[in-house]
């Protein structure tokens, strides 16, 4: 009965329909181009790099949880850390930007006299004569509390893969189409084939101003010959072809390929034309030789997620004020 219902309620429609285009035949309608693969590269390049150039003297709060697992993998010490977050553009080179934090709360406890310190920090920050020595600076005063971690420019450097002085070192495969929170885009992968001075683990930091990735990773010696490469996969806005969401993996060759590192970025609507950092996921594996053979496995040494309240705009003169 139910079956025979719905039936017939969809003849009756369809002729009602059939009546209508009788009455009146539609304009016809062009169909959709087509979108290839390369024109996603490059529709979402350039979107990377008006990000770059948007994505600055913005402010948020940033929370930052550190949690470290002991040899087991098991959860042994959390940090949590409350700042002012600026994107900040330095004085000394128009074109660098930088994360700089005004750490105010350390596990729910107020840092005393965070705004008299941010004070003389600007002030420091001011008198120093060179970009890299501002940037030194800049990063030394945010991961004071960081202990054996130091990570900087997640927020600032999105989808760096799809760069064009990177691009070609990468094969990248189109998987389809999917909705991602309420928008329709277009997903992705991308693998590392081959090596580049640009993406490095475990050497000396550069002044290369290219875009690059630098990694520190715990390595066993005897797989530090193996290649190490990134790979990952981006979710892409159809319509405006802005990253909502990127995963990255660097991962180590062997036998079972190993994830070294692990950065999930997922990004939220603003008011300035661009998605915004909503949530940064980093993860650290150890690397450990099974003790009944040759092979390798990972264990978890520590993550570090970085959540953030909507950006808004700065004054134009650069003030870090703690928020009540």
């Amino acid at each position: 009965m139910i079956k025979t219902f719905i039936s017939t309620a969809v003849i009756i429609v369809s002729t009602a329909i059939f009546t209508f285009a009788q009455m009146q035949t539609p304009t016809p309608q062009p169909a959709p181009m087509p979108v290839n693969l390369e024109t996603i590269l490059t529709e979402a390049e350039e979107q990377t790099a008006n990000y770059r150039e948007t994505f600055r003297d913005l402010l948020a709060t940033e929370t930052k949880t550190f949690e470290r697992y002991d040899k087991k993998g098991e959860l042994k010490e959390r940090t949590v850390i409350e700042s002012n977050f600026l994107v900040y553009q330095s004085s000394k080179d128009g074109s660098s930007a930088s994360e700089l934090r005004n750490i105010i709360k350390k596990d729910d406890k107020l840092v005393p006299d965070s705004q008299a310190r941010a004070d003389r920090f600007l002030a420091e920050l001011a008198k120093t004569t060179t970009l890299e020595k501002e940037l030194e600076r800049i990063q030394q005063e945010g991961s004071r509390y960081d202990k054996t971690l130091e990570i900087s420019g997640f927020t600032l450097y999105e989808g760096i893969a799809l760069s064009s002085n990177l691009r070609s070192v990468f094969d990248f495969k189109l998987l389809g189409s999917e909705n991602y929170q309420g928008n329709e885009v277009y997903v992705l992968s991308y693998q590392q084939t081959k090596k580049t001075p640009l993406i490095t683990v475990n050497e000396k930091a550069s002044n290369n101003k290219d875009i690059r990735a630098e990694f520190d990773a715990d390595i066993p010696s005897a797989l530090k010959n193996n290649d190490i490469f990134l790979s990952g996969k981006l979710w892409i806005d159809k319509q405006t072809f802005q990253i909502w969401r990127e995963e990255r993996r660097l991962i180590v060759q062997t036998p079972i390929p190993l994830v070294a590192l692990e950065t999930i970025l997922e990004y939220n609507q603003s008011e300035f034309g661009i998605l915004v950092p909503k949530k940064i996921t980093f993860v650290e594996n150890g690397i450990k030789k099974n003790s009944k053979g040759d092979q390798y496995t990972t264990v978890k040494n520590s993550s570090v997620n970085f959540d953030y309240s909507k950006f808004k705009k700065t004054n134009v003169e650069v003030q870090i004020i703690d928020e009540p």
